[in-house]
């Protein structure tokens, strides 16, 4: 059975049961953007490319998925980026977070999950299954 891609990169895949619970384990259980513990169900296999995990294929929470939308991952990035300006001009109690010390904000870049683990075996051999498993499923 071929995997079905719906519409543009980074919309949502379907994979079998299978397929979607080991990649999910080899991300570690985590969302790819954000980091967070994916529950068993409600998170999302999302096709991001090649030039961000091998395999192009990431688990990705509800949360970063709502947020995201269709984004690609620089554009999601940039997103992120404009958050805490945002928040600063149209939110008193954001304002009154940072006067109060109980929240700071940081002048770096936004760097995903996916790229602090990069290097890691359980990632960098995620998509190198998922891939593997789809050539197969599909002969």
């Amino acid at each position: 059975m071929r995997d079905v891609f719906r519409g543009q990169s980074g919309d949502n895949m379907n994979l079998t049961k299978r397929k979607r619970e080991a990649l999910r384990e080899q991300f570690r259980g985590r969302c790819a953007f954000c980091g967070s513990k994916l529950p068993a169900r409600e998170w999302h296999a999302e096709l991001i490319g090649e030039d961000y995990v091998q395999g192009g294929i990431a688990p990705v929470c509800k949360e970063c998925r709502t947020a995201k939308g269709n984004a690609s991952p620089e554009a999601f990035r940039a997103l992120l980026a404009e958050q805490v300006e945002r928040a600063q001009r149209h939110s008193a109690n954001f304002r009154t977070a940072l006067r109060f010390g109980l929240c700071h904000v940081k002048a770096e870049p936004v760097v995903f999950w996916f790229e602090h683990c990069e290097s890691s075996p359980a990632v960098s051999s995620a998509s190198t299954l998922i891939t593997s498993q789809n050539t197969s499923s599909a002969a």
